[in-house]
């Protein structure tokens, strides 16, 4: 006997099960808001409950966006009234290019960075796959809302520069149109990005001369564009080219590239499974042996996350290097500091660059970190000899290519030699050696090198007789690092060698 069916009655069912889908989603999205929540709270040790973690971060994102509110604005509003009031159309178009640069770096941030990584390289992924939360919900904690918040920072800083130089104007409409356009771009290059990533198993980015080229690639198109933009811009004196006639393109070309990335998100979004990232893991995990000593120290350096963080920096380094390249047109800089000045300040630059990736480099083959594979390698044949050169060599090179980034920066964008930034990167890797030897640092779980407060004191130590030697000597300070320079990396293979030949093996009893 069949039994009728209001229309009334399909509704409120049809009306009951879109309730409880909607419910399921917020409950989804709790558990996974608090399971962030617990991740970062556990992560910084903080002795407090998920409750009062929540309303601590609500209450300090709400002082800090007032508080970065209030010093942008007063800021701009102080060089508005001050030394920029006459040459307002000048700065409109300096902030646009200020813009420009930020909305791109934020993009090459999340195709390079461990932001590519926040979903499909995440340890939890299985877990959630446990809990049958969906991907797409991880993707929107994880992935969407990160991406979201530095974006809406791009907006936001935007829009306060905008409200300050307001000005009724057709160029302050042009700017304002070209910078809505140039962040709407970014906006949707990023949650492409994301979805892009998240959809596709977790790799690493090497240094492969494939990425390196893309880089520089970049870099070049990002110098051309400068270099045709800046002469078109206002100057301070407001002798320039009249910039409104290619802005119109520029929002053409960033409304239809807007429009391809939003169709590509759509495609990525519906591509997101477990199966597909976890099946990609699977397959991925063989790699193939390494027979030499040298190549298998750069290989487990660069396969590890202090690898991933020189390797970012490395790719920025050759993206800014493209950047001047392109743009030579309008280079070298004219500087009002003298010779000495600047070479004082490009080895403070070399030195401050060399420590950034010194450090992850030491953390991961350092001596602390690798002694025993080393002191492996001599028992099964190698040379102690051989074994401190390679190495030696490995951090030497490291820091000379840092300097040497420093050097060829200097000479593009100020037309200046600098050898002395070359010999400051080679100071600062032997110093972080000889430090590491002299403080010897524990280990940490993982086989790295722990955070020492002996060994960051006799780093700084070794590093500070350069700044001595600018200021007692700053004609003959190339000749004095070279000596210097020379003097710490026979330390540093001394040390290693020692280290080597002595090292005792630990007992379990």
């Amino acid at each position: 006997m069949r039994t009728k069916v209001s229309p009334a009655d399909v509704e409120g069912q049809v009306s009951n099960a879109r309730v409880t889908a909607a419910s399921v989603r917020r409950s989804d999205y709790r558990i996974l808001r608090d399971f962030r929540a617990f991740e970062i709270v556990n992560a910084m040790r903080l002795p407090l409950t998920l409750d009062g973690f929540r309303a601590l971060a609500i209450l300090g994102s709400i002082a800090l966006v007032v508080l970065g509110t209030m010093v942008f604005a007063s800021t701009m509003s102080v060089l508005r009234d001050g030394p920029l009031r006459h040459d307002t159309a000048a700065v409109l178009n300096w902030g646009f290019l200020a813009i420009f640069y930020f909305a791109v770096a934020t993009v090459l941030a999340e195709v390079v960075s461990s932001r590519r990584l926040a979903v499909s390289g995440t340890p939890h992924l299985e877990l959630f796959r446990a809990m049958e939360l969906p991907l797409p919900r991880v993707v929107v904690r994880y992935g969407l809302v990160p991406a979201l918040r530095r974006t809406g920072i791009l907006w936001y800083s935007a829009a306060v520069f905008l409200m300050v130089f307001f000005e009724e104007s057709s160029s302050y409409l042009g700017v304002a149109a070209a910078s809505v356009s140039v962040l709407t771009l970014a906006s949707c290059a990023c949650a492409y990005c994301v979805l892009h990533f998240a959809s596709t198993p977790a790799r690493r980015i090497g240094l492969r001369w494939l990425y390196c080229f893309l880089a520089l690639i970049l870099g070049l198109l990002l110098g051309a564009a400068t270099g045709f933009l800046v002469p078109r811009l206002s100057r301070l004196d407001g002798l320039a080219d009249d910039p409104s006639r290619f802005l119109p393109a520029l929002c053409l070309l960033g409304a239809v590239v807007s429009g391809v990335l939003v169709l590509l998100s759509m495609r990525a979004w519906r591509r997101l499974s477990y199966c597909k990232i976890s099946l990609g893991i699977g397959r991925g995990g063989s790699q193939r042996a390494v027979r030499n000593f040298g190549l298998f120290v750069v290989t487990d350096l660069l396969s590890s996350k202090q690898g991933l963080v020189i390797t970012t920096i490395v790719l920025a380094w050759i993206a800014v290097v493209g950047i001047l390249l392109g743009a030579r047109g309008i280079l070298p800089l004219d500087s009002a500091l003298g010779g000495g000045e600047l070479h004082k300040g490009l080895i403070g630059i070399a030195v401050l660059l060399s420590l950034g990736v010194t450090e992850p480099m030491l953390y991961r083959i350092g001596p602390t970190a690798k002694l025993y594979h080393y002191r492996f390698a001599w028992e099964n044949g190698f040379s102690a000899t051989a074994i401190v050169v390679r190495l030696v060599g490995i951090y030497a090179m490291a820091g000379a290519i840092i300097g040497g980034f420093v050097f060829l920066g200097a000479l593009l964008a100020l037309g200046i030699p600098a050898p002395g930034a070359v010999l400051a990167g080679l100071i600062v890797a032997a110093s972080g050696v000889v430090a590491e030897s002299l403080s010897r640092p524990p280990t940490t779980t993982d086989g790295t090198k722990a955070n020492d407060v002996m060994d960051g004191l006799f780093t700084l130590l070794l590093i500070s007789p350069c700044s001595l030697i600018l200021v007692v000597s700053p004609a003959f300070s190339t000749v004095l690092l070279l000596g210097y320079s020379i003097l710490l990396t026979l330390g540093a293979a001394v040390c290693l060698h020692q280290r080597l030949l002595r090292l005792r093996s630990k007992l379990i009893l």
